[in-house]
């Protein structure tokens, strides 16, 4: 079967998804992603609007892409804005997107039809990222596609920062809000079950080397996590005496950050 064409902004490959390219790492189910992918899942059934949120770093973007590739992996949208884009950007942006032909079109009510017309013709989701950073008129648009009774629309609003408060305060958008999930650290029971699979660095580590390094380093932030087995598996790599220890994770953290010590 023909697979339909990928839009302009695809998902990005999975070899994007680990820090630094890390080789060697797995996807691990943590509990937050499990929620996303159901969420997500859910939205996409019933053409709905979802936020995702929280601190940098938590691994929300990995679940959001894992998730849409699995259920939506020909028919995402996925777009990113700063707070100056204007309406013409924005309308420009999806066209694009879509792969509709030709150039925008410089008659906005044209460009807008057009999008109306791509959106109506198969269901979309629409992955807008950053959110802490766009304007308010591009939530208004986001609102204004999908509340277009033709267009079988799936918008999910990724963020950091003040992500939630900023949907919050545009109440019209908000009040079609199917549901909102933060993502929060991990805790040490998840560090304990989720960091050995992760990457075979971890394999043979006690719970008290991982919670010494979540203590000290890692904060249950995934990414943290990532950076840390990173620099581990180089310097295992260059030096095979090496093993993985206290005094190993207190030179990683120094040189991740010279400004601190270590103890």
């Amino acid at each position: 079967m023909t697979q339909p064409p990928a839009p302009a902004c695809r998902l990005p490959d999975p070899i994007h998804d680990h820090y630094q390219r890390l080789a060697g790492a797995h996807t691990v189910g943590t509990k937050a992603a499990r929620e996303t992918e159901q969420l997500i899942k859910e939205a996409i059934e019933h053409h709905s609007i979802i936020c995702i949120h929280g601190q940098v770093g938590l691994g929300k973007t990995f679940a959001v892409h894992r998730a849409l590739r699995k259920f939506a992996p020909h028919n995402t949208v996925r777009l990113r804005f700063d707070a100056s884009a204007t309406k013409t950007e924005v309308y420009h942006a999806f066209w694009r997107a879509l792969a509709l032909p030709g150039k925008p079109l410089d008659n906005l009510a044209a460009c807008k039809d057009d999008i109306r017309q791509a959106l109506a013709s198969q269901p979309h989701v629409l992955l807008i990222d950053e959110v802490q950073n766009i304007s308010t008129s591009l939530m208004e648009t986001a609102r204004i596609l999908w509340d277009e009774e033709t267009n079988p629309l799936t918008v999910i609003l990724v963020g950091s920062g003040n992500t939630r408060q900023r949907v919050l305060r545009h109440a019209p958008l908000h009040s079609r809000l199917y549901q909102a999930q933060q993502f929060r650290p991990l805790s040490l029971a998840e560090v304990f079950n989720n960091i050995p699979p992760y990457h075979a660095v971890w394999n043979d580590a006690d719970q008290d080397l991982l919670a010494f390094t979540d203590d000290a380093g890692a904060h249950g932030y995934f990414r943290n996590w990532a950076k840390i087995t990173f620099h581990a598996q180089e310097a295992l790599k260059k030096n095979p005496e090496l093993t993985m220890s206290k005094e190993l994770i207190r030179w990683i953290l120094g040189r991740l950050d010279t400004t601190t010590r270590h103890s």
